[in-house]
């Protein structure tokens, strides 16, 4: 949840058309690439590819099944949009799949809630 609470963000000159290759050591969620893909052709770049070194998520897809973007565009309608800043057809097979395992939008802002608090204990305990 905390992956999807927040989102990294980039800064830094794009050369407008030239072609960008990503590379994570390690993904779970896929948020990092994604955003940063997000980043680059909002201001005119492309990407040429990716390189992951870990998978350490559940899909080996990046792109969500279709099944799932629907389940979650009929259960919550543009709550996730709301609540995460990202549109739901923007979510990687991993974020849409976490998401799919609540049933209603009460027990995503209560996990989301529990994240937050987690979050400041974990900060707070290393002197933040």
């Amino acid at each position: 949840m905390e992956r999807l609470r927040l989102r990294p963000s980039f800064e830094g000159v794009v050369q407008p058309d030239r072609a960008y290759f990503l590379v994570d050591d390690v993904s779970s969620m896929g948020t990092t690439l994604a955003e940063l893909a997000n980043y680059l052709q909002v201001n005119g770049g492309k990407v040429a590819g990716t390189l992951l070194l870990v998978n350490a998520g559940r899909s080996k897809e990046f792109k969500p099944a279709a099944k799932y973007i629907r389940l979650l565009e009929e259960r919550f309608g543009d709550e996730i949009r709301q609540i995460f800043g990202v549109h739901t057809r923007a979510l990687t097979a991993n974020e849409a799949g976490y998401l799919v395992g609540f049933r209603t939008i009460d027990e995503i802002r209560n996990r989301l809630a529990k994240a937050e608090k987690e979050t400041s204990l974990r900060l707070l305990s290393k002197g933040y």
